[in-house]
């Protein structure tokens, strides 16, 4: 959009020099007069100082400000829920991380770019583990479904956050009484203890 004698410019006819300092700018200015972002630059507004010139003219110059708004990648906390109920009576690992099947910036969230976290409280006899993701389940947990919620946040940016919830299947532990056939015993003297 920059002119030079009222013609959009040719860029054979200008020189074109990065007037700010690049030190610690995520931005960079090519010599054909794109920028680019760094990879891993926090959400935010940038801007970029450049100058151009006429090469007939050298100082017939002029200068602008490129602005730049940087946004955060699209995080997405996913709901879990384990596809075997957990004994209860015994308890374990009812799901190994619930991170899987959460996603930043459209891709698998990988645990050294993300930060979880409990919201609330955990139901008693649950446990979670933020490092890792992972949830389980008390020995002498009584049998239900069991809630609560996680979230997710970038470290990049660390308000980019989402939330989701875990359900966790608590089954009863297998029980069976088993007939118990005794005898004969002496119907006359009858027995005691007979099983």
């Amino acid at each position: 959009n920059d002119t030079l004698n009222g013609a959009p410019v040719d860029p054979t006819k200008v020189t074109l020099t990065r007037v700010d300092s690049p030190v610690g700018s995520p931005l960079t200015l090519n010599p054909n007069g794109t920028v680019n972002v760094a990879p891993n630059t926090p959400a935010g507004t940038y801007t970029l100082t450049y100058r151009i010139c006429e090469i007939l003219n050298p100082t017939n110059c002029d200068q602008a400000v490129v602005t730049v708004t940087v946004a955060a990648a699209e995080i997405v906390a996913t709901d879990d829920t384990n596809p075997t109920p957990i004994n209860g009576l015994v308890g374990g690992l009812a799901i190994p991380n619930v991170y899987v099947n959460d996603s930043l910036n459209n891709l698998p969230v990988v645990l050294a770019d993300i930060t979880g976290s409990l919201v609330g409280t955990l139901p008693a006899g649950i446990t979670f583990n933020p490092a890792t993701g992972a949830v389980g389940v008390n020995a002498a947990t009584p049998a239900g479904t069991y809630t609560f919620d996680y979230r997710i946040c970038e470290n990049l940016n660390p308000t980019n956050c989402d939330t989701a919830k875990v359900t966790v299947n608590v089954a009863l532990a297998p029980i069976d009484a088993v007939a118990d056939p005794v005898g004969p015993i002496n119907g006359k003297t009858g027995g005691t203890n007979v099983v």
